[in-house]
């Protein structure tokens, strides 16, 4: 993803898509009350010049990029007493900085995407990031994910130009001091969350914003092969539950199961298992890997005339997680809980849903994986 670089200082974007999300305050908000206190600490009041700007925010991607690799990043950008602050950790030296990175990167194996980075004070230059992290296999034996998303708040020195202080925010939580409660209680949250993902190809995608309540995700296109009728999780009307068919479920899984294990496409090719099974707008969904066939017309052609194979084209997605049995009312369940954040947060929704089910029925329904997922037109970071 490309990261956007610009100069300038820049309020709050974005009107309702910048409201309080999940129980978050949005971190730019945050920013602008840092720059006022950044430029009150440095004595600086006309701020850093264009070409000044510039070169820092290259500067700063750049090293930005080797957060988390053997390279690390470069000490001659940052103070020696920089100060850094997060809702869990606080430092206020270059070597704590730095090993606070390193420990990151030896224990957690974090992967560090920056989406944005602008100016946001005369003597301030702010990241926008997703992280996302594992946890040792032992004592973590479950292998949970976590993931972070939120904002870098940098105050630049104007006689050394160098970074002094760097405060990060997470979208998920409202207290961003150091230490919150509400900190400690999402790191808990994600660590003993004990739903399990498949080791198999799934749809890649990054979230973009990770809430309180659900996820905000970009996800690349991924090709499936598809039947119908499945599982209805169309848009409710009048509150009336959506009914689902056992029978005609299991008629479309024997369906997508017979082209993937070779009975029903050219060749009699066995593919490798994928995950999540996708229903949506009475379609089932099996994925097929786009890692061996790339495209629609690399693959075996099917031989069922209930089986059509299609390229999904991604997109941006909200998404919510809920584990046990995903019946026809636990889906509705939480497709309702989903579109009224949706509209809390000013996101319009611009398709119907989809519930992707990871598991296969042997699994323990307390570990299952499920999601409602349903596009969005206009987020914006």
């Amino acid at each position: 993803m490309a990261t956007m670089m610009r100069c300038g200082v820049h309020a709050v974007r974005g009107g309702a898509a910048r409201r309080r999300r999940g129980g978050a305050v949005d971190a730019r908000a945050g920013a602008e009350a840092s720059s006022a206190t950044t430029t009150s600490s440095f004595g600086a009041v006309d701020g850093m010049s264009a070409e000044t700007c510039e070169g820092l925010k290259r500067a700063l991607a750049e090293d930005l990029t080797h957060l988390f690799d053997a390279k690390g990043i470069d000490a001659a950008l940052y103070a020696s007493d920089v100060s850094f602050t997060d809702p869990l950790t606080k430092y206020d030296s270059f070597a704590g900085y730095k090993f606070n990175i390193d420990m990151l990167r030896e224990v957690f194996k974090p992967t560090y995407t920056m989406h944005d980075i602008y100016q946001t004070g005369p003597w301030e230059i702010s990241t926008r990031w997703t992280m996302v992290m594992g946890l040792p296999a032992f004592p973590f034996m479950w292998k949970p994910t976590l993931t972070f998303t939120g904002l870098s708040i940098m105050g630049i020195d104007p006689e050394t130009t160098k970074v002094k202080t760097h405060v990060d925010t997470w979208d998920s939580i409202e207290n961003q001091k150091h230490l919150s409660p509400e900190g400690v209680a999402e790191v808990l949250k994600q660590i003993f969350d004990f739903s399990q993902t498949p080791a198999l190809e799934t749809p890649g995608y990054t979230v973009m914003k990770k809430f309180a309540d659900y996820e905000v995700r970009k996800y690349d296109s991924y090709l499936v092969a598809e039947t119908g009728p499945g599982v209805d999780v169309r848009e409710m009307k009048d509150g009336a539950p959506t009914k689902m068919d056992p029978q005609a479920a299991g008629q479309s899984f024997n369906s997508l199961a017979g082209y993937i294990f070779g009975k029903a496409n050219e060749g009699g090719a066995k593919m490798e298992m994928t995950t999540p099974v996708f229903t949506n707008s009475g379609r089932m969904q099996f994925v097929l890997s786009k890692d061996k066939y790339e495209s629609v017309d690399k693959l075996p052609a099917s031989t069922s005339a209930a089986v059509e194979l299609k390229e999904e084209s991604g997109g941006m997605f909200i998404a919510k997680k809920f584990s046990g049995i995903a019946t026809d009312e636990a889906a509705n369940d939480v497709e309702k809980q989903l579109r009224k954040f949706a509209a809390r947060d000013g996101l319009q929704t611009s398709g119907p849903a989809a519930l992707a089910q990871y598991n296969d029925p042997f699994t323990n329904p307390l570990l299952r994986r499920n999601e409602i997922i349903i596009p969005v037109s206009n987020f914006e970071m």
